[in-house]
């Protein structure tokens, strides 16, 4: 049962599911005699609108040198279309698992997805570039709701044993397919139709995909009562956002007095929170602090944080090394990376089955390993190395590894709390996921820097080296420990 004001939390197992049609309570799901088109739909759906984040975040790497090139737009502005995305995204992702968790969870997901469309909308219409800008920011808005609620209805309409292993599989490797399809479709349609057709095809996709919610998923049910403590919601979102904000300052030149002074305000805004403990008043607070006290939370808060910092800062530089040392045109250099997306989705089906033998414990620790070790590969990909060697193989090596450990992450972050809480708990370890990715890009970049520059501000190869050393390296020393004592606690 969910804690009354002034209770601490109490973890409990997940409701048990009834199987019925959808259209039923939320905490009902297809049974194994319903159609397949009934028990496959909602999973279909819930893929669908995961998949649109994926995708969205690729599909537009093709596209950025053209917008660029439209407003005329310098290199370190135009970064702001994927800054105000990741700030929207991470910030807000909290209060999309308290709105999963207090209102009708098929409802949030709708309105997730209309505002991602609308966020399409508008940067497809920009007369300038902050329309852009803004377009982006309502799409991670919309983002950020939509995936806490799509998470929270995977687990409550499909319940605890093989079905729920294989939608967990499959909900992964829909976000790597869609990673990879963008890569390759953003610079297909940016080619073909411009830059402005690529927001136009994700404002279809997400319009489809509300629509399709609306008549494949259970509405749902209330599961809590109550208004949200408005000051401790806006001091932890603002703590959120502040500190992504401040990596971003520091990674430009003279940033780092501002930066600093950001990261200050994120400390006390954090402090505030805390302070103000679960509730004031009957009011719930964004996130009871308790929630935090349960070692499946924490642990997988703590491995998403230093997994996808390793994972996307790796693969923001992979992408400079192929052009800037290899020589790749920015097209090849995308098709060149799809291989990670391909081995990461194969490897996310293979999970949901080793999950229902093995559960998540051994598949996570197997999965940094693997990330770490390909990231390591790269260390030895030379100036003229061929792309058969070291580069491949890295690819292949750390796309399996995100393949595995991806959701046994997600399942890690689930064990122990009650289905109530569900929407804020995969809203807590994907907050940490987006922090881990807004920060890994500057903070390798600036250890790449550091080394020197090849030319024209381009990294070195040492630069390269160093950076995916200290990646690899700090998702070992964190990310194992972490898993370790996940297991010695029995959470």
């Amino acid at each position: 049962m969910p804690a009354r004001p002034g209770e601490p939390f109490s973890p409990a197992p997940p409701m048990p599911v009834r199987p019925v049609r959808p259209g039923g309570p939320e905490s009902a799901g297809p049974g194994p005699e319903a159609p397949p088109s009934v028990r496959y739909a909602p999973l279909a759906v819930l893929s669908a609108a995961a998949g649109l984040d994926a995708g969205g975040v690729a599909v537009l790497n093709s596209a950025l040198p053209s917008v660029g090139a439209r407003f005329g737009t310098s290199a370190q502005n135009l970064s702001w279309a994927v800054t105000g995305y990741a700030l929207a995204f991470a910030g807000l992702l909290l209060c999309g698992g308290a709105m999963a968790d207090r209102l009708r969870r098929r409802r949030v997901l709708v309105g997730g997805l209309v505002t991602v469309a609308a966020g399409a909308a508008l940067a497809f219409a920009a007369p300038a570039f902050w329309a852009v800008v803004v377009g982006r920011v309502l799409q991670g808005a919309g983002a950020a709701i939509t995936m806490p609620a799509a998470t929270a209805l995977l687990t409550s309409v499909y319940a605890d044993g093989p079905m729920r292993s294989r939608a967990l599989g499959v909900f992964s490797a829909a976000q790597a397919g869609c990673y990879g399809a963008g890569l390759v479709l953003g610079g297909v349609v940016t080619g073909a139709f411009g830059w402005r057709w690529v927001f136009a095809l994700q404002a279809l996709a997400a319009a489809v995909t509300a629509v399709a919610a609306v008549r494949w998923l259970p509405p749902g049910e209330r599961h809590r009562r109550g208004s949200l403590d408005v000051t401790g919601a806006g001091a932890l979102v603002a703590a959120i956002a502040l500190t992504v904000f401040s990596a971003d300052l520091a990674s430009r030149p003279g940033g780092g007095p501002l930066a600093a002074a950001l990261l200050a305000a994120a400390v006390a805004g954090g402090w505030l929170w805390w302070r103000r403990g679960r509730t004031r008043g009957g009011d719930a607070v964004l996130l009871d602090r308790d929630l935090l006290r349960t070692p499946g939370v924490r642990t997988a808060a703590v491995v998403a944080g230093a997994f996808y910092f390793c994972v996307t800062g790796s693969l923001f530089l992979l992408p400079l090394y192929l052009q800037q040392v290899r020589g790749m045109p920015p097209a090849v250099s995308g098709l060149a990376v799809l291989p990670v997306s391909l081995a990461v989705a194969a490897a996310a089906l293979v999970s949901g089955r080793l999950m229902r033998t093995r559960g998540p414990r051994p598949l996570l620790a197997t999965g940094l390993l693997l990330t770490a070790g390909g990231v390591l590969l790269w260390c030895a990909a030379g100036e003229h190395s061929p792309y058969l060697g070291p580069v491949l193989a890295g690819l292949v090596v750390t796309g399996i590894g995100q393949g595995l450990a991806f959701p046994a992450i997600t399942v890690t972050g689930l064990r122990d709390v009650p289905d109530q809480a569900h929407g804020t708990a995969s809203a807590v370890t994907a907050t940490a996921l987006q922090i881990g990715s807004g920060i890994g890009p500057t903070v390798l970049a600036g250890i790449a820097q550091s080394v020197g520059a090849a030319g024209h501000g381009e990294l070195s190869l040492g630069g390269h080296h160093l950076a995916y050393a200290a990646a690899a390296l700090l998702l070992l020393l964190v990310g194992l420990p972490a898993t370790a004592r996940l297991g010695r606690r029995g959470g």
